[in-house]
């Protein structure tokens, strides 16, 4: 006989039972009643296991994932960009009493110290990293004759640079390291091997420096060094150390060629910076502090750059003037500051994305927990209700049921959570100890729970099935509080959106509320089509349909769990599908908006003729659209800024529908003509100020006057938000044959659309036609979109999660079938002594249960579909899609956009596991004898 609590008392060795009070009985008692179930015991600790090691991993992964992309952000950039730098502009007209003493090497140290002195966490710099030294000023002309000039007339420029411990960083190839004293307007370097190479200098060799205001500086090369440990900051924080540079005249572009110099470094003595002040700019101190990547942490992003900038321009500015006593001491506002805050903007808009997933996946693994309360809690209701029925008080078996739930769920959620703190580390841990003691409080409250409130009154069991049941006034209530919180939710999110970023619960739990009003939406219309199958279904000649629809009538109210946990399940798997689908969708609308089709030739001027042709005849080129650009033009009315495109109106047409930007566009009205005006397709705005009356146009071969007889809102090759007019080129050459003659109507540009464009061959046609013309691919365009450290860290979380949340909803449905099984087997044991056969048997397990597994399945598409369009205005994905900067500033918002295989796959292998496990359920139940199954439908 069960123990019971209070007066009476069951030793766990004999079955007597003795009155009194034995302190130490709880602990027998429970330790007898965890041994009467170990399979459901060690399943229960192994679910609480996993779930918490999964609730405690979340948090920690994320931020790994977050360091990790900040670190690998800041390390692949250069010494300059990850530096906090420091500079002081020296000059006698500066500082005409102490310019000298300011540049010596003590100076130079006393100011980095008191630059340390001032810093504080959780801005970290690498001091076995930091740079500082002394550098020309400007860079200056080498009029030597023999160095080389790749443009004729254009000297060479060099920038003298000065560091401490040149010789630890370096070893010498040939000659000697400079010295410090070498005469009035002489001063002493060295050069690396590759300097000396391209440069054509070596040892001995004298460099004439000659500044355009006069001043001048003679270097003597005294030897030749090769840097040791070249990947060092000292070798990398100013630029051109190693090798010179060929550098580009400013100015200097199309339609002029460009105008090319050489510019390399030399190397002087840290004691003979004195002598670089005789140039008429003197020189420039410099401290380069590159952050120390191992203390950054994505967290502090925004304070690091709160920090940089009080440097910048904050008090702390002022404080390192007044310390260093120098008034031009500035602190560059270039560097880690402007790489940091872009990554700080990126987390802020992925981090209510992942919010999403993890409310969604935490929901469906709440569920299941409860569910396995449900299941524990049905094991033991026979039990509980003769306890009840003797006289045992619910405080008392509230006492027990808790610490049996407690002995199993704590040291299970405890375990997770070490292992969590192990696997994956990092330096918070309180959101990890959170949400496993989230998970240790569920597993251990819903058991008991579950279980007291169904014995709290001890009363006749009444079958209870969501068709016969009627639902209450209280459950009314709340199911419309439901419909309001999720429409509040929902309106949010749509108001708000998450390309701001934050943290809002409501709006992160938006698709679950979806989900949860689905549920209760789809438990109402449940019971409708089952009773509308019911007569239909009697009238049947078999047994096995009458019998399904019957029994599937029967389904027990407690179903609303898993087919909630199904319905979350489903609804976060589609979310994430449409968030991975519109980031996708996002970067090809990229790539397209830069290229404007599948590739593109640009000319700055024409094209030249008869390219059209030869592009169209090279494999994998399916049409060829020729259009003339010309680009910023203003209406003189309004000064609206549009661009003009003259086309062939049939090619375009087809560029315009294959590019998906209008698969209607009226090709047939652009060649008409009414009183002298020209027909034009114009954007809204622009059909706004045209009216209905004709309008001149004024370009660059002359005005015409145009009328405008369509409007689209988008057009093909010409950026959204742009203003256009678009005309026929046959019908301008009509119009004006003059222009012919003075090709001012030839094509500007060739568009080309094709599957497999050939861009090897497309690049060799056009540079063969014109070396001045430019070739875009789409596919490499969009190639070039790739994720950063951090997008792709918060795709493979997001990734993670979903896939976490698929495998808790086949866990529910699982639960669900193995609650419903003993009534199950029992009831194809009794057919079976009734003669009923093997497959029918099957055939009756499947429908059985598919009724309630069809309307979870479906009922999760149909979520899933609807909750894209419901919370697409709400959701920017531009932060996934691209870096903090787009590659083009007019790409369109990324919004969500519906995967169809993330709707039909989850829901089908849904449907396939569940069928699969009650066909295989029905076979065992015909192997194994009818008595068996019989006395197990009895006991429960």
């Amino acid at each position: 006989m069960p123990a019971l609590p209070h007066r009476w008392h069951t030793h766990a060795g004999s079955g007597t039972a003795s009155t009194g009070t034995a302190p130490s009985a709880d602990a027998p008692w429970i330790r007898t009643r965890l041994r009467a179930a170990p399979g459901a015991t060690l399943a229960l600790s192994l679910l609480v296991l996993v779930t918490a090691f999964l609730a405690a991993a979340l948090p920690r992964a994320i931020d790994v994932q977050e360091d990790s992309a900040l670190r690998d952000t800041v390390a692949g950039a250069s010494v300059a960009h990850r530096s906090v730098t420091a500079t002081l502009d020296v000059s006698w007209l500066s500082f005409p009493y102490d310019a000298k003493s300011l540049v010596t090497p003590r100076s130079l140290a006393s100011t980095e110290s008191t630059f340390q002195s001032v810093l504080r966490p959780p801005l970290a710099l690498d001091g076995r990293q930091t740079v500082y030294g002394v550098r020309t000023a400007q860079t200056v002309p080498a009029t030597d004759p023999y160095m080389p000039r790749p443009t004729t007339g254009i000297d060479p420029q060099a920038t003298l640079v000065a560091q401490p411990d040149l010789d630890r960083f370096t070893r010498v190839v040939d000659g000697r390291l400079p010295r410090p004293g070498s005469g009035a307007g002489t001063v002493e370097a060295a050069v690396t091997e590759r300097t000396a190479h391209i440069m054509r200098l070596r040892t001995g060799s004298v460099v004439h420096l000659a500044e355009a205001g006069g001043a001048k500086l003679t270097v003597r090369i005294t030897g030749v060094v090769r840097p040791q440990h070249a990947k060092a900051s000292y070798w990398n924080a100013e630029p051109d150390l190693q090798a010179p540079k060929l550098s580009t005249v400013p100015g200097k572009g199309p339609p002029a060629p460009p105008e090319f110099y050489w510019h390399f470094t030399a190397l002087v003595d840290e004691r003979a910076t004195g002598a670089l002040l005789g140039l008429h700019e003197g020189v420039t101190t410099y401290w380069h502090h590159p952050a120390d990547t191992d203390a950054l942490t994505a967290r502090n992003a925004s304070v690091v750059v709160d920090r940089v900038t009080a440097l910048t321009s904050g008090p702390l500015a002022a404080r390192l003037q007044q310390l260093t006593g120098l008034r031009g001491f500035t602190v560059q506002e270039e560097g880690l500051a402007t790489l940091v805050e872009p990554f700080g903007r990126e987390r802020a808009a992925t981090e209510p994305l992942i919010m999403v997933a993890a409310v969604g996946v935490g929901t469906v693994a709440v569920i299941v927990l409860l569910m396995a309360g449900e299941l524990a809690a049905a094991r033991r209701r026979t039990e509980l209700t003769l306890m009840r029925a003797r006289g045992a008080g619910l405080r008392g078996l509230a006492v027990r049921l808790l610490g049996e739930s407690t002995l199993t769920a704590v040291p299970s959620a405890a375990a997770g959570l070490v292992l969590a703190l192990l696997l994956i580390p990092t330096q918070r841990s309180a959101a990890a100890v959170w949400a496993a003691s989230g998970v240790a409080a569920v597993a251990s409250l819903a058991p008991p729970l579950r279980a007291l409130l169904s014995v709290r009154a001890v009363r006749p069991g009444e079958p209870e099935d969501l068709v016969r049941a009627r639902p209450s006034r209280r459950r009314t209530v709340a199911e419309l509080t439901v419909v309001l919180v999720v429409t509040g939710a929902v309106l949010a999110l749509r108001r708000r959106g998450t390309a701001d970023g934050g943290l809002d619960l409501l709006t992160a739990a938006a698709p679950v509320l979806v989900a949860v009003v689905a549920a209760v939406v789809l438990l109402r219309l449940y019971p409708l089509p089952l009773r509308l199958l019911a007569r239909p279904a009697a009238r049947l000649r078999g047994a096995v349909l009458p019998l399904g629809v019957a029994r599937a009538g029967r389904a027990p109210a407690t179903a609303t769990l898993p087919l909630l946990a199904v319905l979350v399940a489903l609804t976060v798997t589609s979310f994430g599908g449409a968030v991975l689908s519109g980031v996708t969708a996002g970067r090809d609308r990229a790539a397209l908006a830069t290229v404007g089709a599948d590739a593109s030739i640009e000319a700055p001027a024409a094209l030249p003729s008869g390219l059209a042709e030869r592009v169209h005849r090279l494999g994998g080129v399916r049409d060829v659209a020729a259009v003339r650009i010309d680009a910023d033009q203003h209406t003189e009315r309004g000064g609206i800024t549009y661009d003009l495109l003259m086309v062939d109106p049939a090619s375009y047409a087809r560029l315009a529908a294959v590019t998906g930007v209008d698969g209607h566009f009226p090709a047939a009205v652009l060649d008409g003509r009414r009183a002298g005006a020209l027909a034009a397709v114009v954007s809204p705005r622009l059909a706004t100020e045209f009216g209905r009356d004709p309008i001149t146009l004024r370009t660059s071969a002359g005005p015409f006057d145009v009328r405008a007889v369509a409007t689209r809102d988008a057009a093909a090759v010409v950026p959204d938000g742009q203003n256009f007019v678009i005309v026929s080129t046959k019908a301008v050459a009509r119009a004006h044959p003059e222009w012919l003659e003075a090709s001012a109507l030839e094509p500007t540009a060739l568009y080309v659309t094709g599957d497999h464009v050939d861009g090897t061959a497309l690049r060799t046609t056009a540079h063969q036609a014109s070396a001045r013309l430019a070739v875009k691919l789409r596919s490499q365009e969009r190639a070039a979109l790739k994720a950063t450290a951090l997008q792709s860290g918060a795709q493979r979380v997001y990734l993670a999660v979903v896939a976490a949340g698929g495998g808790y909803c086949a866990l529910a449905l699982l639960l669900f079938l193995l609650q419903s099984s003993p009534q199950r087997r029992t009831a194809l044991a009794r057919l079976r002594t009734m003669g009923m056969q093997a497959r029918q048997r099957q055939w009756l397990a499947v429908l059985d249960m598919l009724p309630q597994i069809l309307l979870g399945a479906v009922g999760g598409m149909l979520t899933g579909l609807a909750v894209v369009p419901l919370l697409r205005p709400g959701v920017d994905l531009t932060a996934l899609a691209f870096t903090s900067r787009p590659p083009m500033a007019d790409v369109p918002t990324v919004v969500l956009d519906t995967d169809p295989l993330a709707l039909v796959l989850p829901s089908a292998g849904l449907l396939a596991v569940a069928c699969a496990v009650l066909a295989a359920q029905a076979w065992l139940t015909g192997r194994r004898g009818e008595g068996a199954n019989l006395r197990m439908g009895d006991q429960t």
